[in-house]
């Protein structure tokens, strides 16, 4: 029998793209419909294994791509949130919900694709409604997977009538053949779904039996492993880590079912009797399933193993972690990233200023050092931070994604402010103390250090309602602010009564104390401001 080599090709890796570019279209609509739900629920699901292993595969069955699951655990581990073996968990049940994909496919409605690209069209570019036009989103991306896979169909279709590729099928008997060819079609065109899609398409024309089906799937799941790893190569380590350990369980998995094909294949024809394609997509399920429950005993040894062979630098508190594009992939990680790190700056001030007040009042010169570079600190992650929302805002944010980040360009400029009071004018302050050499009195110590808790603490505030996104009790905030005023025009009072006494050094003491009350009044308004802003954005 002649093909016709040309029209094949071109229907058979047309209707790939076609497969490929519904896919991305459907997950993206996925995940605009979840919005940040799906990051938060994540977060909660942190505790234990157990946890993450229904969170993994919750998530990944609801947007149809263990990437941005990754994405996800990669940034919530580089964050500091949770321990990389609690990601675990979360990697293993991720291989569960990618299982979804296969059992839609699974299911003879391609004839219906274009009722599906024509009503996720109409509802994605009539309706008003955002949720809608996600929802249409989503299924116009069904539509095309659907479309492409009929593509696909009609292309194989004269292959069922060609010796020589009939040949090579039977070949697939012999599980590693297979398991290799269906591990190097899913590292060379990036997607354990296309073979699971293609797969499945030959076994509806009748082009491959169980056994080679299941031997195809089982090496996709180790070339998506090839997938992972190569998009972990220039990213943060973290997610080195992740694709090593993705690699361990689906290599191991391969391997311990490598001898139990012909098992599975028995198991699934029982199941799913004379339905080929929905009992190569059963096998899929149940293949990573068992796995998943046999590996999640074992979490503890595999991160050890991991930890070896990828060593990462713990972050701690207080600690900045760097703003790596692959966060970018997920806006609302991106953002998370961004917030965590203004949050650890946030602390890192609140300690600055309780040592710089110190040190003002009672500090040695070989202490100005400490207070004087802090600004260049604070700078520097201050770019990185503007410069990573500028790289976000070329993305399609939200209205409330768009105001998180105007909130975060506040804040940021908020705490470069009070670096700049804590390393020029406290600075300069404390110079003026030790250069004129005078001793700051005992209860002048007291009174300005009351003032300064007084600040400190407001900020605290400003900050805990910034980081919560809590409302401000604005009249509860104006008291705080009045009391605080009474007790620096109380303090100035006194100030100024000391301007009669005989002490030589008394304008450079005058000086001095007032310059202290100016930045603690400062950082009183700057508190302020950062409260504003929760309240504004």
């Amino acid at each position: 029998m002649e093909l016709n080599w040309g029209t094949l090709l071109v229907q058979v890796f047309g209707g790939l793209a076609i497969f490929l570019y519904g896919m991305s279209i459907m997950t993206d609509g996925l995940k605009l419909v979840a919005g940040s739900r799906l990051k938060n629920f994540l977060a909660r699901m942190t505790s234990n294994r157990w946890k993450g292993l229904l969170a993994g595969a919750s998530i990944t069955s609801v947007i149809q791509s263990s990437s941005v699951t990754t994405v996800l655990v990669v940034g919530f581990v580089s964050a500091g949130l949770m321990s990389f073996e609690n990601t675990l968990g979360i990697i293993l049940g991720a291989n569960i919900g990618t299982t979804i994909t296969a059992q839609i496919i699974a299911f003879k409605i391609t004839k219906a694709a274009l009722v599906f690209v024509i009503i996720g069209f109409l509802l994605n570019s009539l309706s008003k409604q955002k949720q809608i036009r996600h929802t249409g989103l989503v299924i116009l991306g069904l539509g095309f997977v659907f479309l492409g896979m009929s593509l696909m169909s009609k292309g194989t279709s004269p292959l069922r009538d060609y010796e020589p590729f009939v040949n090579l099928m039977q070949g697939l008997d012999n599980p590693f053949w297979g398991i290799l060819i269906g591990a190097l079609f899913t590292a060379t065109v990036q997607s354990s779904s296309a073979t699971t899609g293609i797969v499945i398409v030959m076994a509806s024309q009748g082009l491959l039996n169980i056994e080679g089906g299941i031997a195809l799937i089982i090496g996709a799941n180790i070339g998506t492993c090839v997938t992972a790893f190569l998009s972990a190569l220039g990213k943060p380590k973290v997610a080195m880590q992740v694709a090593v350990a993705h690699i361990l369980f689906n290599i191991l998995g391969a391997m311990l079912w490598l001898a139990f094909i012909p098992s599975l294949a028995t198991l699934t024809e029982n199941i799913s009797p004379n339905n080929l394609p929905r009992q190569i997509a059963n096998a899929h399920t149940i293949f990573n399933i068992l796995n998943t429950f046999i590996f999640i005993g074992f979490t503890k040894q595999i991160a050890k193993l991991v930890y070896k062979i990828v060593p990462v630098e713990v972050v701690h508190e207080g600690e900045t972690v760097k703003l790596e594009r692959y966060y970018l992939k997920d806006i609302s990680m991106a953002l998370e990233m961004v917030s965590n790190n203004i949050e650890n700056l946030s602390k890192v001030l609140i300690n600055k200023l309780n040592d710089a007040s110190k040190i003002a009042l009672t500090g040695k010169k070989g202490q100005i050092k400490s207070l004087a570079n802090f600004y260049s600190t604070i700078e520097s992650c201050q770019v990185e931070i503007l410069e990573y929302l500028g790289e976000l805002q070329k993305k399609r944010l939200t209205n409330l994604q768009m105001q998180e980040v105007r909130k975060h360009v506040e804040t940021i400029n908020v705490i470069k402010m009070i670096s700049i009071l804590i390393s020029q004018e406290m600075v300069e302050a404390t110079e003026l103390r030790l250069n004129k050499k005078f001793n700051v009195s005992a209860p002048t110590v007291k009174i300005i250090q009351k003032i300064y808790n007084d600040a400190i603490q407001s900020l605290e505030t400003a900050f805990k309602h910034y980081h919560n996104g809590s409302d401000i009790d604005e009249e509860n905030f104006e008291k705080t602010r009045s009391a605080f005023n009474k007790k620096l025009n109380k303090a100035h009072k006194q100030l100024i009564s000391r301007l009669v006494t005989d002490d030589t050094k008394r304008i450079s003491i005058f000086k001095f104390e007032t310059e202290m009350y100016e930045i603690a009044s400062r950082i009183i308004e700057l508190s302020y401001r950062i409260s504003n802003t929760a309240n504004s954005y």
